[in-house]
């Protein structure tokens, strides 16, 4: 038996490492904030979409996880811009769920019909519409493997018929998160201070009695 596209799409963002979704549920969003309800990310309501954007930007850049944002369709989806673009020259790893109307309405200059393509081509490193219910698991997977890969914004364009349809593919695409960053001991922090110290005393320049001291703090890194 198949799932419903607005579930695939969050058991893949949750296989990724998403952990928070910031945006505004309404309208195209429903299925999919449904979706988010029943998982375990937790979904934080903002006043506004652009706080949004920031806010998983500000995620994204501090924990270096995959970071998500959604919005319903028109404007909604249209006021991450600042964020987005702030989060893609920043290479935080951020994903958008733009939802979209329905497709018989497409092209038709409908009410709150807009071309994400277009918007968001300035500030991803990939943008995509979901075109059918196979396409989604596929299309999901490739959205967030680009943004932790290539370290930008990737969005994902979703019409309301598509998450609420039924996908029956079973094909075994998924993608894996990164490993978290973590701060090195007190161990490595000892031998970074003792290297500082032997280079600044070997500057001719440097003052007598000058010592270098280093914080119990050291930006992470991967292991």
């Amino acid at each position: 038996m198949g799932k419903r596209v607005a579930d695939l799409l969050v058991e893949t963002l949750q296989a990724a490492g998403v952990r928070t979704c910031y945006g505004i549920v309404g309208d195209t969003m429903n299925r999919i904030a449904h979706a988010i309800d029943r998982s375990q990310i937790d979904w934080v309501h903002m006043r506004h979409e652009e706080a949004g954007a920031f806010a998983a930007a500000a995620e994204a850049s501090l924990t270096g996880r995959l970071t998500a944002c959604a919005g319903s369709c028109g404007p909604g989806s249209l006021h991450f811009i600042n964020g987005l673009y702030e989060a893609n020259r920043n290479r935080a790893p951020v994903i958008l769920i733009a939802t979209q109307i329905v497709r018989q309405d497409l092209g038709f200059e409908s009410i709150q019909e807009i071309d994400y393509d277009d918007v968001f081509k300035g500030c991803s490193v990939y943008c995509e519409m979901i075109l059918t219910p196979e396409q989604a698991r596929r299309k999901a997977v490739a959205a967030c493997q680009a943004a932790l890969t290539k370290r930008g914004v990737a969005v994902l364009v979703v019409p309301a018929d598509v998450a609420n349809a039924t996908s029956h593919e079973e094909a075994p695409y998924a993608v894996h998160a990164r490993r978290p960053l973590i701060r090195p001991s007190d161990a490595d922090l000892d031998e970074i201070a003792a290297f500082s110290t032997r280079a600044m005393r070997s500057r001719s320049t440097r003052a007598p009695g000058v010592q270098v001291r280093m914080t119990r703090w050291w930006p992470p890194r991967r292991v």
